[in-house]
């Protein structure tokens, strides 16, 4: 594993936890709320990337590499980078304890 250098956790963006209220239909109801602000390397996957892995286009993902917290961060959580809201996909302790790494996507048809 290469070294992070400070100057790639140059993105910030918010954990969110959304909201604990759902409505008749079991949507969350109301504004997602901040659990944690932090700096990201943030690497958008290319349009290349998605057609060898015959992805969907309407759909974005991202990866998100922060330093380590112990704020438990899991799945049912949103990353808001880019204006858009980025739904976990995937948790990984990266380099033991040192970072954390996050995996998200957004959906074009999305209301973010």
């Amino acid at each position: 594993m290469n070294p992070i250098q400070a100057g790639e956790l140059r993105h910030r963006i918010r954990i969110l936890q959304r909201a604990a209220n759902t409505d008749g239909e079991g949507f969350p109801v109301g504004e997602p709320q901040e659990v944690y602000r932090c700096w990201a390397r943030v690497t958008i996957t290319s349009g290349t990337e998605l057609v060898r892995a015959n992805a969907d286009f309407g759909q974005m993902k991202a990866r998100f590499l922060i330093r380590w917290t112990s704020i438990p961060i899991d799945r049912k959580m949103l990353v808001e980078y880019g204006g858009k809201e980025w739904q976990i996909e995937y948790v990984n302790d990266y380099a033991g304890r040192q970072y954390l790494e996050l995996w998200g996507v957004w959906e074009s048809n999305d209301r973010s």
